[in-house]
């Protein structure tokens, strides 16, 4: 997996979201695929810049019954759901 810098991944995501270009613009210009974009712009939105820093960390099985049971309800893609729950791994660590 490519791992993008903090700077990188924010100013891909001002540019998208000043509403000048889409997103495929945008990640033509900084050479990154469309799901990594749309997922920092979602994570930016949702935590701010914080939500562009965590990495990678393992799940417990109560927490990923929670999330599949948040997009079964609620009918959102695996990436809302992440957006949404992103914060949730930031108190359960804490």
């Amino acid at each position: 997996m490519t791992k993008y810098s903090l700077e990188l991944k924010v100013k891909a995501v001002f540019d998208y979201l000043e509403g000048k270009d889409s997103f495929n613009t945008v990640a033509n210009r900084y050479n990154v695929s469309l799901t990594p974009l749309k997922n920092w712009v979602a994570h930016y939105i949702e935590h701010g810049i914080e939500g562009l820093t965590h990495t990678y960390t393992n799940y417990n099985r109560r927490f990923k019954m929670d999330v599949l049971t948040y997009m079964t309800d609620f009918g959102v893609s695996i990436t809302q759901a992440a957006a949404v729950y992103y914060r949730g791994i930031f108190r359960e660590i804490d």
